[in-house]
């Protein structure tokens, strides 16, 4: 008979609060959970929910933050409850920083042991951008933040071997790393819906063609890139319109380049959308694009969603993206921040339906056949067992 395990996961932000970490820590406590674990997650108080949330059978523990330097909660009601905490193994993330170093102190103290997601490594000019003196004093916090709580940790997880040979952090770990790729929400593989209805449920004219991008709207992201391959589109299939999903602090900057560029009728600014007009909005799509131009991007679980709908990708060559994209056959890889090869890519896949149409599907079964709940969830189940034997 299988051990039904007991898993305290630490996130810095959870339900509602939407991300690729958020995301990631959701699907992997759900997975747990429809295995028969008890998964408590610890996290950031949100205004408007409880304390305490049954969320699909994952126990929600939401705690005061009483500062967010850089947008991350400082929460010292962490350390308390973890060491009342009667669970089997601790889970932490980094990035999550604070949330991450209370985690492990509190495994040492109370010998529980942790297991730490690595999600990327910390680019700190992507999270600031002030004066070079003081991002080196931000990196050097950094640094030592990670290295205690990895030294710490019984296993690293990273959600890509290519990731594991990219980041600089990881090769002092590599003994105790496991790779575990990002599941996929099931929600996004059935049913595949009709395009044009889709467009339809969205407000787009169905003829139209739609070029989809969602995430946070942050530099790292590249949307500056996205906008200027995108005026370029234009020139050129001068009906393609782009759907932009997400929030962030370059709102304000993205919408005034717009204008700049002279795209702004074309650009639809849709904010977080609900899971079913998200689903809608991946289906609507006719490419979906993640520009980003960093390591920062270590997986892009957005690219899983949309592969999940059938949708052909195109996306940069950066962080864990080629372990996910199969490039020129679920999708196409390009250069980050290079607008006219973005571009190229586009304008390709647009003009040709079958492309379109061959590569969504094997970016589908891609999605089945590596990326489900299931099969990752066991590999968890298996890393958790080995740490209680």
């Amino acid at each position: 008979m299988k051990r039904r395990l007991r898993i305290t996961q630490v996130v810095h932000n959870f339900h509602p609060v939407v991300g690729g970490i958020e995301t990631y820590a959701y699907n992997l406590a759900k997975g747990l959970v429809d295995a028969g674990h008890e998964v408590k997650v610890y996290t950031a108080h949100i205004p408007g929910f409880p304390a305490y949330e049954n969320l699909e059978g994952i126990h929600i523990h939401r705690f005061h933050a009483i500062a967010r330097p850089f947008g991350y909660p400082f929460i010292p009601g962490l350390i308390p409850a973890l060491t009342r905490d009667r669970c089997d193994v601790l889970h932490a993330h980094i990035n999550s920083p604070m949330t991450v170093d209370f985690t492990a102190f509190s495994s040492r103290l109370v010998n529980i042991p942790l297991v730490i997601t690595y999600h990327a490594d910390a680019i700190i000019s992507d999270l600031a951008l002030k004066t070079p003196g003081f991002r080196r004093i931000l990196s050097q916090v950094y640094w030592l933040s990670r290295h205690t709580a990895a030294n710490i940790a019984k296993y690293l997880i990273v959600t890509s071997p290519t990731y594991l040979e990219i980041s600089p952090f990881l090769q002092r770990f590599r003994e105790k790393t496991s790779i575990i790729p990002a599941p996929v929400n099931p929600y996004y593989l059935t049913p595949i819906e009709d395009t044009h209805q889709a467009k339809a449920n969205l407000g787009f004219n169905t003829k139209d063609p739609l070029i989809l991008f969602v995430g946070r709207l942050v530099p790292y992201k590249g949307l500056d890139t996205l906008l200027h391959a995108f005026k370029q589109i234009l020139s050129h299939i001068p009906t393609t319109q782009l759907a932009i999903v997400g929030s962030g602090p370059q709102l304000p900057k993205l919408q005034e380049t717009c204008q700049q560029l002279g795209i702004s009728n074309s650009v639809h600014f849709l904010g977080i959308l609900p899971r079913k007009k998200l689903r809608d909005a991946y289906t609507a799509c006719d490419v979906f694009v993640l520009p980003s131009r960093s390591r920062s991007e270590a997986f892009g679980i957005v690219l899983l969603e949309a592969m999940a709908r059938a949708k052909p990708v195109v996306a940069t060559n950066v962080g864990g993206i080629p372990y996910v994209v199969n490039n020129g056959k679920t999708g196409l890889l390009v250069p980050p921040s290079d607008q006219t090869h973005l571009a190229e890519a586009i304008t390709q896949l647009l003009s040709n339906p079958q492309t379109r149409q061959r590569l969504g599907q094997a970016g589908h079964q891609r999605v089945i056949e590596h990326f489900t709940r299931p099969p990752i969830t066991r590999k968890l189940e298996e890393l958790y067992l080995t740490l209680l034997r």
